[in-house]
């Protein structure tokens, strides 16, 4: 276990604590603000830097907690997460027409449900330092709700008016939202097509397959599934259906493609919602009691009920065309990437309901042991044998395929290494909603300490080109802003729209977050550092203790880009195939071939062995 450098002291004493989101607020309490006598806590990488630098305490507020403790609390607050929507018989208490689909609600609540614990179990901490007065920021709604659960009196600062100046902290919640709830125009455009094609493809399906039936396959699109579905809409008496139209160009899918459509009224559904609602408070009997003793099951159950009261009429809605469009056109077989999704979470719930095989291919390195993301399906592709040991311990429905993505690289031509001015690209961390052990601010605690470590380097002579690659959940914005501010002229270029391949066809040396593009890097011949500014607990090779070189701070980083300079060969093992093969699985160009395979091979003959 590391220990967290974050932690306050207990029996710590103070003047005032504030609770700043970041130096927005700043102005408001840097008045009343004595750093010999105050705590300032906050999200902001910028607003910690600013108050160090007046010689105050200050600290990230939602990573008070000792690695160990909140480890502990991941699994406790992942038992109540699988069980929230079963009642005292284990039934599901979201059901409509014979389907349960309580676990469809995954996706929609999970950011609110861990963010609530991690910020309780931190300012929780509050309980084990001295302190007169609490400080909390204008339009903290989640702060203030916390200590009004804990019963502790606090005061509201005035709100001020937005600066320009940056904020550097992954914003989660616009994010979130971006991504599941905010429809912009090509959305509504998007969901008329649906509408529109799905009805014409399905009255047109229904027709033609009269006279010769094909066999449907369900395929949730994303990286480790894009290419098997291409093919299989290439397979003659192959049928695939899918959540929404896919990521391929051209205007060929709307021919080729049978999104589900999703149409009607959602206030033909708002009274199922409420009985569902009213059904959930009766029934719900899942408790989370933290490993403090603190009882938090009221919190998060009002939590789960505000974001899914919302939802529940669409979740209707969707789920009753789902299983109108499946009683049309039944599936076989249905090909998953994860237990998440909103469309495709449902399709899952009717298909379970009807004893359809689920064949789940992971979506890149599973490596918690806490979570189960991966876990329920008839048969999982878990890609190698480290992660079928691992993440998967004690299973017996695991196969070993390989990623279909890692297929690209295994006759890749390995990269020619510049060890005199060579290109080093950055491979930018990020905030992990779902790990209690991880904070808002990670990814940028990551990359000072990696450009701190090439600024102290060049300064002693040798010369870097630094490319960053933001990753696709990132804000390249927020990058730019950070580097200008702190690192003006360090890096030569922020890429966040070019594909991961182009980047490392210029890379020598690699930095990254624990991350499959390590994996990819090392396929072409460079080596590779995992930097570790995190706090989470992981399985190999990201334990600290496998072939992957691992640093945990400036000085440690500083040594290994030296020894790459110098040629040292402690890079080696991570570069080589059978040891990266262990973890990621064949690296032979056959991955998409073994994975059509079985699909046809679950088609023809079902899966007999055990499964969720």
């Amino acid at each position: 276990m590391q220990l967290n450098s974050n932690v306050i002291v207990p029996g710590a004493t103070f003047r005032n604590v504030f609770i700043l989101e970041s130096r927005d607020c700043w102005s408001v309490a840097r008045p009343l603000y004595d750093p010999a006598r105050d705590l300032v806590l906050t999200y902001d990488f910028g607003l910690r830097r600013e108050v160090e630098a007046l010689g105050g305490v200050v600290r990230y507020v939602d990573h008070l907690c000792e690695q160990s403790l909140m480890q502990e609390n991941n699994f406790l607050m992942y038992r109540f997460f699988r069980d929230w929507h079963l009642d005292a018989n284990g039934a599901d208490i979201f059901r409509y027409r014979d389907v349960d689909f309580g676990f469809s609600f995954r996706i929609e609540i999970w950011n609110d449900f861990t963010f609530y614990v991690r910020s309780r179990l931190c300012l929780e901490q509050l309980r084990t330092i001295g302190y007169e007065s609490v400080f909390v920021g204008a339009g903290q709604d989640l702060m203030e709700e916390i200590l009004g659960d804990m019963g502790l009196d606090f005061n509201v600062l005035p709100s001020v008016a937005l600066t320009q100046r940056g904020t550097y902290f992954f914003p989660i919640h616009r994010w979130t939202d971006e991504r599941l709830r905010i429809r912009r125009t090509r959305h509504v455009i998007r969901d008329w097509a649906t509408i529109v094609q799905g009805i014409a493809m399905s009255w047109y399906d229904r027709l033609v397959e009269g006279f010769a039936p094909k066999t449907r396959v369900f395929v949730q699109e994303y990286h480790p599934t894009r290419k098997l579905m291409l093919r299989l809409q290439r397979q003659p008496g192959v049928r695939v259906v899918q959540g929404h139209f896919s990521a391929t160009p051209g205007v060929s899918r709307f021919l080729r493609e049978r999104p589900i459509p999703v149409y009607g009224n959602r206030k033909k559904y708002q009274s199922n919602a409420r009985g569902l609602i009213d059904e959930f408070r009766k029934r719900s009997v899942a408790r989370l009691v933290l490993s403090t003793g603190v009882d938090v099951t009221d919190a998060a159950n009002r939590l789960i009920e505000q974001r899914i009261s919302g939802v529940l009429p669409e979740s209707l809605r969707t789920l009753e065309c789902v299983i109108r469009y499946l009683d049309r056109h039944p599936i076989r077989l249905e090909i998953l990437i994860a237990n998440l999704g909103q469309v495709a979470m449902l399709v899952d719930s009717v298909a379970r309901s009807r004893g359809v095989p689920v064949y789940l291919i992971i979506n890149g390195m599973l490596i918690s042991e806490y979570l189960d993301e991966g876990k329920y399906a008839s048969v999982i592709n878990a890609y190698s044998t480290s992660i079928r040991d691992h993440y998967f311990r004690g299973m017996d429905n695991i196969v070993c395929l390989g990623d279909p993505r890692m297929d690209d690289y295994a006759k890749a031509p390995l990269r020619s290494i510049n060890r005199t001015t060579p290109t080093i690209t950055i491979g930018a961390s990020g905030f992990n909603s779902i790990d209690l052990n991880s904070y808002l601010a990670v990814e940028f605690a990551f990359l000072a300490e990696v450009l701190t470590a090439i600024e102290n380097l060049s300064r002693r002579g040798q010369e870097f080109r630094v490319v960053l690659k933001v990753r696709a959940n990132g804000y390249a914005s927020q990058y730019r802003q950070f580097i200008d501010e702190y690192f003006p002229d360090r890096v030569d270029r922020i890429e966040d729209r070019v594909s991961m391949r182009a980047v490392l066809d210029e890379t020598d040396f690699f930095v990254s977050i624990y991350s499959q593009t390590l994996f990819e890097a090392s396929c072409l011949g460079i080596p590779c550092v995992y930097h570790k500014t995190d706090q989470e607990l992981m399985q190999p090779p990201f334990d600290g203790k496998s072939e992957l070189v691992t640093t945990y701070d400036v000085a440690g980083l500083e040594q290994a880009i030296s020894d790459f300079l110098a040629g040292s060969g402690r890079f080696d093992a991570f570069l080589e195939n059978s040891v990266m093969e262990k973890y990621i699985g064949p690296l032979d160009g056959g991955n998409l071939e073994r994975n059509l395979e079985f699909v046809h091979e679950l088609l023809d003959k079902g899966w007999h062995g055990s499964g969720a």
